[in-house]
C-alpha cells in the first residue's frame, strides 16, 4: 500500500495569489504521512 494524506481544504482558487493561504493543513498532512511511513517500518 501507498501512505497519502491530503490537506483538509480544495483548491482555494478563490484565495490564490493573494498572499493569505496559510500552509498550516499542507504541514499536518506531511507530518502525518511520515508518521504512517514511519510506523510501517517499523513492522
Amino acid at each position: 500500500p501507498i501512505v497519502r494524506t491530503s490537506p483538509d481544504h480544495g483548491t482555494a482558487f478563490d484565495i490564490a495569489g493573494k498572499g493569505i493561504a496559510r500552509p498550516d493543513s499542507l504541514i499536518a498532512a506531511i507530518r502525518l504521512a511520515s508518521e504512517m511511513g514511519a510506523q510501517r517500518a517499523d513492522r
